[in-house]
C-alpha cells in the first residue's frame, strides 16, 4: 500500500505544477503588517455540518488571540474565499477542488470500519496537499503514508480551561455522565450503569432506552455540553479496544478530568497509557457491580494544564510557523 501511496503521490504532483494555487504569487510573511507581522491575515477553518470538534473553536480563539481574522465555516460555504487560508479537517478534500492559497491540513484519526485501509489510502491519494499538516500522534502520521520530511507537528486533544471555570458551581444532578459519539456496545453500558441505580446524563445521541435513572439530552452545543458534564459526579467513558479507535485520544476522557470528575472506563492502549502517564486512577468497567463501587472509589484526577488549549497551541509554535511557509517554498 505504501508503494501504491508513493506513485499516486508522485503522480497528483504533476498535476499541481500547474495548479492554480502556485500561480498566486502569494508571499507569506512580511515584517510589516500593522496588527501581526504576517501576510497571512485571515484563516478559514472548514467543517462538515454534523461534526462535533471541539479543537475546531480551539483553533479559532487561538487565532484571534494573535490578530489573524478567523472564521468557522461550513463545508460548502461561499464566503471561503474571502480568506487566505483555510484550515481542513480530512475527511476528503479532493486536490481538484478549489481552495484558498495556503492549506493546513489536519489528521485527526483514522478510518473505522469494512475497508478502513482502503479508505485511507484513497484521502492519501486524493487529498488535497497542504502547506502545513497537523497529526494527533506519530501513529496516524505513519499510518497515512506520511513521511517525516514533510512540514509538520504533532496536536494532542485538549480542553478550555476557562469553558469549565464558568460552571465550577453547578450541583450534581446525574451520578454519572456519557458525553460522546455513539459506539457499538454502549448502550449495554449505560443500561448497566442505570440498573445498578446510579442516574446517568447522556450527550451526543438519543438514547432508546426508556429508564427511570437515564436522561436523554441529544446532540448539544459545547458549552451545553461541559455544564452538563459538570452536573455529574463521574464520567463515563467507552471505546471498543479495536484499531484506530484504541489509539486515539479521548476527547471525553480529557473533558471529565478538566471537570474534576472520575472516570469509569473500559481498558484499552490509550486510556491506560494516559491514566500511567498522569498519574491517575481510574475505575475500570469490569470492575462495577454495585452502586457502592462507583460512588465510594477512590478516584484520582489527574492534572492537565499543559492540555489546556492555549499552553497546548502556544507549544506546537503554530503561528510562527506561519512564518516559515513562503509561496513555493513549502514541502508538498
Amino acid at each position: 500500500m505504501y508503494r501504491l501511496a508513493l506513485m499516486f503521490e508522485m503522480l497528483s504532483q504533476l498535476y499541481y505544477k500547474d495548479h492554480y494555487r502556485y500561480s498566486l504569487g502569494f508571499s507569506f510573511f512580511s515584517g510589516s503588517q500593522g496588527g501581526n507581522k504576517y501576510m497571512l491575515n485571515s484563516i478559514a477553518i472548514e467543517v462538515t455540518e454534523r461534526a462535533f470538534l471541539p479543537e475546531s473553536y480551539a483553533y479559532r480563539d487561538y487565532f484571534r488571540q494573535h490578530g489573524l481574522k478567523c472564521d468557522i465555516l461550513k463545508k460548502g460555504d461561499k464566503s471561503l474565499f474571502d480568506y487566505d487560508a483555510v484550515m481542513l479537517f480530512h475527511g476528503f478534500h479532493p486536490f481538484w477542488r478549489k481552495y484558498p492559497s495556503i492549506i493546513i491540513g489536519e489528521y485527526h484519526s483514522l478510518s473505522v470500519s469494512r475497508f478502513s485501509r482502503v479508505k485511507d489510502l484513497i484521502k492519501r491519494i486524493i487529498n488535497v496537499r497542504s502547506d502545513l499538516y497537523i497529526f494527533l500522534n506519530e501513529e496516524i502520521r505513519k499510518k497515512m503514508w506520511f513521511s517525516d520530511r514533510k512540514n509538520y507537528f504533532l496536536r494532542s486533544m485538549g480542553y478550555s480551561k476557562t469553558g469549565f471555570e464558568t460552571f465550577n458551581d453547578e450541583v450534581k444532578k446525574f451520578d454519572v455522565v456519557y458525553c460522546g459519539s455513539y459506539r457499538d456496545g454502549v448502550f449495554e453500558i449505560i443500561e448497566k450503569v442505570a440498573e445498578i441505580g446510579l442516574s446517568i446524563a447522556v450527550v451526543g445521541f438519543e438514547v432508546p432506552l426508556k429508564h427511570k435513572k437515564i436522561t436523554s439530552f441529544g446532540r448539544k452545543t459545547l458549552k451545553e455540553a461541559r455544564q452538563i458534564i459538570s452536573q455529574a459526579k463521574v464520567g463515563l467513558n467507552y471505546t471498543p479496544d479495536v484499531f484506530p479507535l484504541n489509539i486515539q485520544d479521548s476527547t471525553k476522557v480529557i473533558e471529565y478530568c478538566a471537570a474534576g470528575l472520575g472516570v469509569i472506563t473500559n481498558r484499552y492502549k490509550w486510556v491506560d497509557e494516559f491514566e500511567k502517564s498522569r498519574n491517575a486512577v481510574f475505575l475500570s468497567l469490569d470492575s462495577v457491580e454495585t452502586k457502592k463501587d462507583v460512588l465510594e472509589f477512590n478516584f484520582k484526577v489527574p492534572d492537565l494544564d499543559d492540555l489546556d488549549w492555549n499552553v497546548l497551541l502556544d507549544r506546537t509554535g503554530i503561528v510562527e510557523y506561519f512564518a516559515k511557509i513562503e509561496n513555493g517554498c513549502a514541502k508538498k
